[in-house]
């Protein structure tokens, strides 16, 4: 065996936010971050969990606004979770 196992999350990891804009330009839809999820909007994460769940890998975007469509489906939870603490000045 070579030792070069390429399964770990690469470092280039490339992340885009699906979800509802973020007021006061904190996060924007569609978005894309290398690297996994960007530190800096920690805050944000504890105040809302559901934005974490909005970073989806780029290939999956498709698939996840599809989703978020979709009446029922996790994803659309979590937008509508997002709207609404937007909608209540959450951020």
């Amino acid at each position: 065996m070579s030792g070069k196992n390429t399964k770990s999350a690469p470092k280039s990891e490339r992340l885009i936010y699906c979800g509802p804009n973020i007021p006061g330009g904190i996060l924007q839809r569609y978005t894309v971050y290398k690297g996994g999820l960007p530190s800096h909007l920690g805050e944000l994460f504890e105040k809302c969990p559901a934005v974490k769940r909005l970073f989806v890998s780029v290939e999956d975007l498709a698939r996840v606004e599809t989703a978020i469509a979709t009446k029922g489906t996790p994803e659309h939870s979590a937008f509508q979770e997002v709207l609404q603490f937007t909608m209540k000045g959450g951020a």
